[in-house]
């Protein structure tokens, strides 16, 4: 074959070639063949039809040849489970964006600093001072950089008073008696 029969044939296979010579003929043979396969599977899928199938299968039903399937039950307790469901969810988001107490943390690591953070770092200070210094200690306060401290030289034993002072804000008492606190405003 050339281009010009490859051509013929093209124009034969898409019904713009009569069927003059072989190569047409051909084309034209193919492409009857391949309208009559797309015919019958048209046919098929107008078999699969489906009102038809729906009418055999209540007609099967009717003559006892098969059992009718059971109602479909509606499910009405899926609409409040998925609304119950949505507000547990948004009150765990509320929750959980509402702001924090006011309460410190505590951190501490080698050089025997204990670290809190708190909503407001110089007033949780001055509360702690002030409790130290009543409890008998010479504390002193600073402020360095943002960070509020407090530093103190602790008698050991130490007295129940201090003792109190520590565990009322979960500050662990130092082995050496030397009392370092950093205090920073929480984010």
């Amino acid at each position: 074959m050339n281009t010009d029969d490859d051509q013929i044939w093209f124009d034969a296979l898409a019904g713009r070639e009569p069927a003059s010579n072989a190569t047409s003929r051909e084309a034209h043979a193919l492409r009857a063949a391949l309208r009559s396969a797309h015919t019958s599977a048209d046919n098929v899928r107008a078999m699969r039809d489906a009102t038809r199938e729906e009418a055999l299968i209540a007609r099967a039903v009717q003559e006892g040849v098969i059992r009718a399937a059971p109602p479909r039950r509606r499910l009405g307790w899926q609409l409040p489970l998925a609304a119950s469901v949505l507000i547990i969810i948004a009150a765990g988001i509320v929750l959980e964006l509402q702001a924090p107490p006011d309460t410190s943390i505590m951190r501490g690591n080698e050089d025997g600093i204990v670290r809190l953070e708190a909503a407001d770092a110089a007033a949780l200070k001055q509360q702690i001072l002030a409790e130290l210094r009543s409890a008998g200690v010479n504390a002193t306060g600073y402020e360095a950089l943002g960070v509020h401290g407090i530093d103190a030289d602790l008698s050991l034993p130490l007295s129940p008073d201090v003792q109190r002072v520590l565990a009322a804000h979960d500050i662990p008492e130092p082995a050496d008696g030397v009392l370092r606190i950093e205090i920073r405003n929480s984010e």
